[in-house]
């Protein structure tokens, strides 16, 4: 059995992989992080790691005519490298916010911001309402007034967020479980846009799921498209968590 998310927030991740860069050419989003000082991150959101995938590609437009190129007859790994160049990207907390604003809209009918609770240090309160999707980061998602930590693995399911505490706090999304006969959960598809070597983006993955209680299970086989050598399992202990809004939508 097969449990993914509504077609409208896996249409989101779609097309990050398919940004129209020209007429029959697509391009795989590359990953820009967001600034955390300094005045990019005042700019447009499309250059602050956090535009959706319609904002970059006005963008795109716009960096075709500045660069004096013409990406119909560019190859993608090109355009991919002028979108690094000129800091245009999704880092992965913009990537998984704009996943679930595509599901809260349809099924709250209200954007994802306006359902979380965000820090209220400082000014950080109007920062969150002038800029919201800018000032969403991973830390804002796993709040407690926000999410919960899942400690059962088994019950892991489509829009759970799997955290890595790194040194640049990482985390990507569930789009798809896959359960056997007997309901117990044997596969984990994800996304995320993640930094690499190369400065990556956006990749899919799959986990396979071994034992079938919260003290057995154990995730292993971690796998990753494009396969660049790396998967998001290298950056150490995952912990899960579900967002409150998630739940009654589930």
């Amino acid at each position: 059995m097969i449990n993914s998310l509504p077609q409208s927030a896996q249409s989101v991740i779609d097309a990050y992989w398919k940004l129209k860069a020209a007429e029959n050419v697509y391009v795989r989003c590359p990953y820009f992080r967001n600034p955390r000082s300094g005045r990019d991150r005042w700019g447009l959101t499309a250059y602050s790691g956090k535009g959706s995938p319609q904002e970059i590609e006005d963008e795109l437009r716009i960096i075709e005519k500045l660069e004096n190129v013409d990406f119909s007859g560019m190859q993608e790994s090109e355009i991919r490298d002028i979108m690094r160049k000129r800091k245009l990207g999704i880092e992965c907390s913009g990537f998984i916010v704009r996943v679930l604003d595509a599901w809260t809209k349809e099924f709250y009918k209200k954007p994802v911001y306006s359902l979380l609770n965000f820090k209220k240090s400082g000014l950080g309160w109007l920062y969150s309402k002038l800029r919201p999707f800018t000032h969403v980061d991973v830390e804002t998602l796993v709040l407690p007034k926000n999410a919960r930590e899942v400690e059962d693995m088994q019950s892991i399911a489509p829009g759970d967020i799997i955290r890595f505490n790194t040194t640049i706090d990482h985390a990507i999304i569930v789009t798809a479980t896959e359960r056997d006969d007997s309901s117990v959960l044997r596969k984990i598809h994800y996304a995320h846009s993640v930094l690499e070597d190369s400065g990556e983006g956006v990749k899919s993955g799959l986990i396979e799921v071994s034992g079938t209680n919260k003290n057995g299970s154990s995730l292993w086989g971690w796998q990753e498209s494009p396969d660049t050598g790396h998967t998001i399992n290298e950056k150490g202990s995952p912990r899960i968590y579900r967002l409150h809004i998630m739940n009654s939508s589930l």
